[in-house]
């Protein structure tokens, strides 16, 4: 098996979306290209290749001569991510359900759930919940689909991991249990039992992230919170 390296944008713009999804970037900061080429000692050219993936991914709302913009947000930013979320990942379960085998699709949201309970309560849960509607998405074969759902996925974790803590572990709890009768009605052929499964889980995050924000906007200065 050949060993894939990743090139010098590659670290970057992982590393970089990584500080800004766990908040050592904060939302609305200024990426400074200078200060990034004497942090990672490099060119600018890999730098400016990563700040225009991020920007890709939503992750940078400007970029000028001298860096780029991290996104800021309100509370319509995120209910917008949340919208178009629920809109994909309604789609790609129809195509899903019309376009592949049931059973397979079935197997594989089986193994995202287990993974999920191993590691709920810890960051690694959401890998597991994206992989979870991915598994729809993947068998919908539709691969702009698949594109529209990893962008706005990336904002949508970075807005939970923000204020993760107690509050969305029961909210985890809560989503493991909406899978698990989620798998149940797509092997049932119930495909609007599914769907409403769907959008009762994104309403569900969208009332519980309204709740944290409230609690938590006074910490988060570049956060406005629209009463």
């Amino acid at each position: 098996m050949a060993i894939v390296r990743k090139s010098l944008s590659d670290q970057i713009y992982d590393e970089l979306k990584m500080e800004i999804i766990e908040q050592k970037i904060t939302f609305g900061s200024k990426i400074v290209n200078r200060v990034l080429q004497e942090r990672f000692q490099v060119s600018s050219s890999p730098i400016r290749d990563a700040i225009n993936r991020l920007y890709s991914d939503g992750l940078i709302e400007q970029i000028d001569n001298t860096g780029a913009t991290v996104v800021n947000f309100d509370i319509v930013f995120y209910l917008e991510v949340n919208e178009i979320l629920l809109g994909i990942t309604n789609t790609a379960v129809k195509l899903a359900f019309k376009k592949s085998d049931h059973r397979e699709i079935a197997e594989y949201l089986n193994r995202c759930i287990a993974l999920q309970v191993q590691y709920m309560g810890k960051v690694e849960y959401f890998k597991y919940d994206y992989e979870f509607h991915k598994t729809f998405v993947e068998f919908s074969k539709n691969s702009r689909l698949k594109k529209l759902y990893k962008q706005f996925n990336v904002l949508h974790e970075v807005l939970l991991r923000c204020f993760y803590g107690k509050e969305l572990l029961k909210s985890q709890k809560d989503s493991i249990e909406t899978h698990r009768n989620i798998v149940s009605s797509f092997l049932e052929n119930n495909l609007e039992l599914c769907i409403q499964l769907n959008e009762e889980h994104y309403n569900k995050a969208e009332k519980l992230f309204k709740n944290m924000l409230h609690k938590s906007f006074k910490s988060h200065p570049k956060i406005i919170v629209d009463e």
